[in-house]
């Protein structure tokens, strides 16, 4: 297993306390589309914290930007940012206020791929 690789699950257990895992990476990629669609409607309502969305709007940019060494190398680096992406986006969405969420996962018809949250 690589430090980076590493590095990353640690950083998965303690910002999700254990709770959550790393996607496969062909899940990962799945789960994209319904997270971009989710998270962009977020990031549009004023109700969502601004730190939350400048917080991850700066982590998006530091994975997708040129200084990205991982990113580098053909396919394993354009899996690992779709990943870290994925991973980014659903954290957004899990620190997001419950109501605004729902709200926004039923007017983009999203039920069957992201469950609602607990109010």
């Amino acid at each position: 297993m690589g430090i980076g690789r590493m590095v990353t699950n640690q950083l998965l257990k303690r910002v999700s306390r254990g709770k959550l895992q790393q996607p496969g990476k062909v899940q990962a990629v799945m789960r994209l589309p319904f997270l971009l669609r989710l998270g962009y409607a977020l990031f549009r309502d004023e109700r969502v914290p601004i730190y939350l969305r400048v917080g991850t709007l700066a982590l998006l940019a530091l994975i997708f930007s040129p200084l990205d060494l991982p990113g580098d190398i053909p396919l394993v680096g354009q899996f690992w940012d779709f990943t870290l992406s994925v991973v980014i986006l659903e954290q957004f969405i899990n620190f997001a206020p419950p109501t605004v969420v729902n709200e926004h996962i039923i007017a983009l018809g999203l039920e069957k791929k992201i469950p609602l949250r607990e109010v």
